[in-house]
């Protein structure tokens, strides 16, 4: 299978790049500066911007997935997902790529008091505005899409993951390794498409 990675110079773009390679499915990692030597020699690099349709047309034809790693980090207003992800979605479907799997975040999901009445207005009302709006624009499309929805991403040791429709009581973090994990077994088993997926590390017991 030949898959092609947005983000693969980010922390948990270039966790996907591994576990999808070492798979042994043919990788692209689509970066907008060379990655510094930490990537397979198997892994194709292809410079550009992914805001950019006319990058994109150049690098996505032949390759039948396209995984959307890009995150802007921040808690301050950015439209840097929702941007890339509009242009992906759209340059997908005209090249003709139909899967498709993007990330959101576990809050998407929260209806606990304490998050909607405070920490939501407080700290992260930008963030997750720009999920919803990504979310949205991936479930409009005509693409076999599988939403990618983390708790807080951290770079330790996976545990092994835990995927789930529902959220998972006491599932506060996720090690970047767990999520390429589930990311690389789902390209095999197809088996949340057209679904929302919280992901989490399992809980040492």
């Amino acid at each position: 299978m030949r898959v092609i990675v947005l983000g693969a110079n980010g922390q948990l773009g270039g966790q996907v790049v591994r576990h999808v390679a070492a798979r042994g499915h043919k990788v692209t990692a689509f970066v907008r500066r060379p990655p510094k030597g930490w990537l397979h020699k198997t892994v194709e690099i292809r410079l550009g911007d992914a805001r950019k349709r006319e990058d994109l047309i150049a690098a996505l034809p032949g390759h039948q997935v396209l995984i959307n790693a890009i995150g802007s980090g921040s808690l301050r207003k950015s439209d840097v997902e929702s941007r890339t992800t509009a242009v992906a979605v759209a340059t997908a479907q005209q090249v003709g790529i139909s899967r498709y799997i993007a990330m959101s975040a576990g809050m998407v999901a929260l209806d606990w008091p304490l998050f909607n009445y405070l920490l939501r207005p407080l700290i992260f009302r930008n963030i997750l505005a720009e999920h919803l709006r990504v979310e949205e624009i991936v479930k409009g499309s005509a693409l076999s899409w599988t939403i990618v929805r983390p708790p807080k991403l951290t770079n330790g040791a996976p545990r092994g993951y835990v995927a789930s429709l529902e959220l998972q009581q006491r599932s506060f973090s996720v090690a970047r390794a767990d999520v390429a994990a589930f990311i690389a077994d789902e390209l095999e088993s197809n088996e949340y498409v057209g679904q929302a997926v919280l992901v989490a590390s399992r809980r040492d017991n």
